[in-house]
Protein backbone atom coordinates (compact mmCIF):
# COMPACT_ATOMS: atom_id res chain seq x y z
CA UNK A 1 0.00 0.00 0.00
CA UNK A 2 1.08 3.56 -0.73
CA UNK A 3 2.10 6.22 1.76
CA UNK A 4 -0.86 8.05 3.24
CA UNK A 5 -0.83 11.67 2.64
CA UNK A 6 -2.78 14.27 4.60
CA UNK A 7 -4.11 17.27 2.80
CA UNK A 8 -3.75 20.17 5.03
CA UNK A 9 -5.66 23.24 5.02
CA UNK A 10 -4.38 26.31 8.08
CA UNK A 11 -7.13 28.72 8.17
CA UNK A 12 -9.96 27.46 10.31
CA UNK A 13 -8.33 24.11 10.86
CA UNK A 14 -4.72 24.53 12.47
CA UNK A 15 -5.29 28.36 12.95
CA UNK A 16 -9.01 28.39 13.74
CA UNK A 17 -10.83 31.89 13.25
CA UNK A 18 -11.71 32.31 17.17
CA UNK A 19 -9.59 30.11 19.63
CA UNK A 20 -8.84 26.19 19.16
CA UNK A 21 -11.05 23.63 20.96
CA UNK A 22 -10.10 24.46 24.58
CA UNK A 23 -9.62 20.65 25.29
CA UNK A 24 -6.15 21.70 23.44
CA UNK A 25 -4.98 23.64 26.32
CA UNK A 26 -2.42 26.65 25.78
CA UNK A 27 -3.02 28.74 22.90
CA UNK A 28 -0.22 30.50 21.23
CA UNK A 29 -0.35 33.75 18.53
CA UNK A 30 2.02 35.37 16.26
CA UNK A 31 1.68 38.22 13.77
CA UNK A 32 3.20 36.99 10.64
CA UNK A 33 3.73 39.36 8.06
CA UNK A 34 3.60 37.91 4.35
CA UNK A 35 5.87 39.82 1.59
CA UNK A 36 4.00 40.50 -1.68
CA UNK A 37 6.27 41.96 -3.74
CA UNK A 38 6.28 45.43 -5.14
CA UNK A 39 6.11 46.94 -1.87
CA UNK A 40 3.05 45.20 -0.93
CA UNK A 41 2.74 43.50 2.04
CA UNK A 42 0.02 41.78 4.64
CA UNK A 43 -0.12 40.77 8.16
CA UNK A 44 -1.80 37.52 9.54
CA UNK A 45 -2.72 37.16 13.35
CA UNK A 46 -3.06 33.67 14.15
CA UNK A 47 -3.34 31.54 17.23
CA UNK A 48 -2.66 27.44 17.48
CA UNK A 49 -2.73 24.89 20.19
CA UNK A 50 0.84 24.24 20.35
CA UNK A 51 -0.54 20.34 21.66
CA UNK A 52 -2.38 20.14 18.35
CA UNK A 53 1.07 20.81 16.33
CA UNK A 54 2.50 18.07 18.96
CA UNK A 55 -0.31 15.58 18.12
CA UNK A 56 -0.22 15.97 14.63
CA UNK A 57 3.73 15.69 14.28
CA UNK A 58 3.15 12.30 16.27
CA UNK A 59 0.20 10.92 13.97
CA UNK A 60 2.72 11.70 11.17
CA UNK A 61 5.30 10.22 12.14
CA UNK A 62 3.74 7.06 13.84
CA UNK A 63 2.14 6.11 10.66
CA UNK A 64 4.39 7.18 8.41
CA UNK A 65 1.71 10.12 6.86
CA UNK A 66 2.88 12.55 3.85
CA UNK A 67 2.41 16.17 5.54
CA UNK A 68 0.91 17.94 2.26
CA UNK A 69 0.10 21.79 2.36
CA UNK A 70 -3.33 22.58 0.53
CA UNK A 71 -3.52 25.75 2.03
CA UNK A 72 -3.93 29.82 0.04
CA UNK A 73 -0.41 30.08 2.97
CA UNK A 74 1.22 28.14 -0.38
CA UNK A 75 1.55 31.66 -1.69
CA UNK A 76 5.14 32.87 -1.90
CA UNK A 77 5.94 29.65 0.11
CA UNK A 78 4.59 30.86 3.29
CA UNK A 79 3.51 28.37 4.65
CA UNK A 80 7.14 26.69 5.02
CA UNK A 81 9.44 29.71 5.28
CA UNK A 82 6.51 31.43 7.78
CA UNK A 83 4.19 30.03 9.71
CA UNK A 84 5.83 26.51 10.16
CA UNK A 85 8.28 28.05 12.56
CA UNK A 86 6.27 30.11 14.66
CA UNK A 87 4.60 26.39 15.06
CA UNK A 88 7.68 24.82 15.85
CA UNK A 89 6.06 21.58 14.37
CA UNK A 90 5.05 20.19 10.78
CA UNK A 91 7.87 20.61 9.52
CA UNK A 92 8.38 19.81 5.45
CA UNK A 93 5.82 18.99 3.94
CA UNK A 94 4.93 19.19 0.23
CA UNK A 95 3.40 22.06 -0.93
CA UNK A 96 0.34 22.03 -3.83
CA UNK A 97 0.42 24.88 -6.33
CA UNK A 98 -1.82 27.81 -5.35
CA UNK A 99 -1.30 29.87 -8.53
CA UNK A 100 -2.14 27.82 -11.35
CA UNK A 101 -5.53 28.57 -12.41
CA UNK A 102 -8.11 25.99 -11.86
CA UNK A 103 -8.62 23.42 -15.47
CA UNK A 104 -11.92 24.77 -16.32
CA UNK A 105 -11.63 28.84 -17.01
CA UNK A 106 -14.05 30.73 -15.29
CA UNK A 107 -14.55 28.46 -12.37
CA UNK A 108 -11.99 29.95 -10.23
CA UNK A 109 -13.79 31.45 -7.20
CA UNK A 110 -11.21 32.49 -5.05
CA UNK A 111 -11.38 31.11 -1.31
CA UNK A 112 -14.45 28.77 -2.51
CA UNK A 113 -11.87 25.73 -2.99
CA UNK A 114 -12.60 24.10 -6.64
CA UNK A 115 -8.95 24.84 -7.16
CA UNK A 116 -7.80 22.24 -4.25
CA UNK A 117 -10.30 19.94 -4.90
CA UNK A 118 -8.60 19.77 -8.60
CA UNK A 119 -5.35 19.78 -6.86
CA UNK A 120 -5.81 16.54 -5.00
CA UNK A 121 -7.68 14.72 -7.95
CA UNK A 122 -4.49 15.36 -9.76
CA UNK A 123 -1.97 14.97 -6.84
CA UNK A 124 -4.12 11.73 -6.81
CA UNK A 125 -3.37 10.37 -9.89
CA UNK A 126 -0.78 8.28 -7.83
CA UNK A 127 -3.57 6.91 -5.62
CA UNK A 128 -2.26 6.92 -2.28
CA UNK A 129 -4.90 6.85 0.90
CA UNK A 130 -5.52 10.31 1.95
CA UNK A 131 -7.30 12.62 4.51
CA UNK A 132 -8.47 16.29 3.77
CA UNK A 133 -8.80 18.37 6.49
CA UNK A 134 -10.11 22.02 5.46
CA UNK A 135 -13.00 23.87 7.22
CA UNK A 136 -15.18 24.95 4.13
CA UNK A 137 -13.91 23.69 1.34
CA UNK A 138 -14.63 19.79 2.30
CA UNK A 139 -18.01 20.68 2.50
CA UNK A 140 -18.50 22.15 -1.02
CA UNK A 141 -16.07 19.73 -3.09
CA UNK A 142 -15.37 17.17 -0.86
CA UNK A 143 -18.18 14.92 -2.75
CA UNK A 144 -16.51 15.75 -6.29
CA UNK A 145 -13.33 14.63 -4.32
CA UNK A 146 -14.95 11.51 -3.44
CA UNK A 147 -16.57 10.69 -7.17
CA UNK A 148 -13.12 11.14 -8.68
CA UNK A 149 -11.25 9.07 -6.26
CA UNK A 150 -13.83 6.06 -5.09
CA UNK A 151 -11.21 3.47 -5.33
CA UNK A 152 -9.03 5.30 -2.87
CA UNK A 153 -9.50 4.97 1.30
CA UNK A 154 -10.10 8.63 1.96
CA UNK A 155 -11.59 10.44 5.49
CA UNK A 156 -12.57 13.98 4.89
CA UNK A 157 -12.97 16.08 7.73
CA UNK A 158 -14.50 19.57 8.14
CA UNK A 159 -12.90 20.73 10.93
CA UNK A 160 -15.31 23.92 12.47
CA UNK A 161 -13.30 26.72 11.40
CA UNK A 162 -14.23 28.85 14.73
CA UNK A 163 -12.10 25.95 17.29
CA UNK A 164 -10.15 24.07 14.24
CA UNK A 165 -9.21 20.93 14.96
CA UNK A 166 -10.09 19.05 17.73
CA UNK A 167 -9.38 16.21 19.80
CA UNK A 168 -11.50 13.84 18.80
CA UNK A 169 -10.55 15.01 15.51
CA UNK A 170 -7.14 13.74 15.75
CA UNK A 171 -8.23 10.43 17.21
CA UNK A 172 -10.40 9.64 14.07
CA UNK A 173 -7.69 9.99 12.28
CA UNK A 174 -5.65 7.70 14.50
CA UNK A 175 -8.14 5.33 14.15
CA UNK A 176 -8.55 5.61 10.60
CA UNK A 177 -5.11 5.15 9.77
CA UNK A 178 -5.14 1.88 12.27
CA UNK A 179 -7.63 0.29 9.95
CA UNK A 180 -5.83 0.86 6.63
CA UNK A 181 -4.51 -2.18 5.29
CA UNK A 182 -0.57 -2.72 5.48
Amino acid sequence: MSVPRLYLSVNGCLCPRLEPDPAWGDVAKASISVEHGDGHASTRNVHWAPRLITALDSLLMQYGVELVWLTSWNELDATRQLLVPELHGLSGGRMLDVTTPPKNPGQTDGETGLWKSQRIEEDQSVPAPFIWIDDADVQLHGDKVLSATHETPSLLIPPRSEVGLTVDDIARMRTWLEQLPT
